[in-house]
């Protein structure tokens, strides 16, 4: 293999670890306080999206993706459709929280573990659903950008 390659999946494999680190820093909290969390996927899904693709609208140019145009063309169309998929997901946690309550499956934490735990839940939920959202439009933006550079400039 040659020099970049080797450096392009290594750089791949640590924004992969970091993800896995933010992952389990957000989700700690949750899993020490015995709490049976109905919104996992989304919680993971949130995360990781946010994470994939701020690498992408940044580094796109250090990854392998940068000189596949058909495969950017069809994320683009990915990253829209996804992006409204984030949106609904981000909504159904926002109707959850506000009609039913998280107290639901917190209830039986401390008053004082209950409210910081709260706010930690919200605060992080409402952060990276959009983020992930914000991030996923602005990357079918940044796709788009790269696909016209490489087209007239021969440059990602």
């Amino acid at each position: 293999m040659t020099r970049p390659a080797t450096l392009k999946i290594l750089f791949a494999a640590v924004w992969v670890l970091l993800t896995a680190i933010v992952m389990a820093a957000f989700s700690a909290p949750i899993l020490w306080n015995d709490i049976d969390f109905p919104f996992w996927t989304s919680h993971l899904i949130f995360i990781g999206t946010f994470m994939l693709s701020v690498r992408y609208l940044f580094f796109l140019r250090h990854t392998f993706l940068a000189s596949r145009q058909i495969l950017k063309v069809a994320l683009v169309f990915v990253c829209l459709w996804g992006g409204f998929l984030l949106v609904d997901a981000l909504h159904d946690f926002r109707l959850y929280a506000d009609e039913t309550g998280l107290q639901t499956f917190m209830g039986h934490l401390p008053d004082s573990d209950y409210t910081s735990l709260h706010g930690f839940v919200m605060t992080e939920m409402i952060f990276f659903g959009v983020g992930s959202v914000i991030s996923v439009f602005l990357l079918a933006i940044r796709l788009i950008i790269s696909i016209w550079r490489w087209h007239n400039l021969r440059r990602a």
